[in-house]
């Protein structure tokens, strides 16, 4: 297992369309293909990769939550062997299947409650179990973790955001690939 590259940022928002907006004509980040979410946002794209995801919320981030939602890292290698370090460090994560896309993300609490999305390409064995900790500190992690990303979604039917309702005419991105190898000097 290794890490290849930093996929993304999420960023949770109550100005779905100024947010994309300035990302957009302010940033030069093109909006672009979403999957199919049902949740307002909008992905916006430096070149072929979606590296700014919205996500539009159903109120204002309250103090205390975490308004950059997570970061994205994409990994190769087996899911598996990644997943039995985390339990290995006693590192909470939960697991979302995305198949629309070939992707399985496991998200990782870090010792500060912050939620990193680690994607892999799904293999079709993969191990969709969360594991929230074997430890106290643990089991807190992933509590925290939950309790700093509380603001809902808002559900695609309830948006009045202009965005949102046009995402359906961008498309879809394509499924995921596993990375190519890296050389064992890089």
């Amino acid at each position: 297992m290794a890490m290849y590259w930093l996929d993304h940022v999420n960023i949770r928002t109550t100005k779905l369309d100024e947010m994309s907006a300035f990302y957009e004509g302010v940033l030069g980040l093109k909006r672009g293909k979403r999957p199919n979410f049902q949740f307002g946002g909008a992905w916006h794209y430096c070149g072929s990769n979606a590296i700014v995801h919205l996500v539009e919320s159903v109120k204002k981030i309250k103090p205390g939550e975490a308004q950059v939602e997570h970061f994205a890292l994409r990994a190769g290698g087996s899911m598996k062997t990644f997943q039995r370090k985390m339990r290995d460090h006693d590192a909470p994560y939960d697991v979302v299947p995305l198949l629309e896309i070939n992707m399985v993300q496991v998200n990782v609490f870090d010792p500060d409650g912050n939620k990193i999305e680690v994607q892999f390409a799904a293999s079709g064995k993969d191990d969709m179990e969360p594991f929230p900790g074997k430890s106290a500190a643990a089991k807190r992690r992933f509590k925290k973790g939950a309790e700093i990303n509380t603001t809902p979604p808002m559900p695609l039917k309830k948006s009045k955001a202009k965005t949102s309702k046009t995402n359906k005419k961008l498309g879809h991105p394509k499924a995921i690939r596993a990375p190519k190898q890296r050389p064992r000097n890089a």
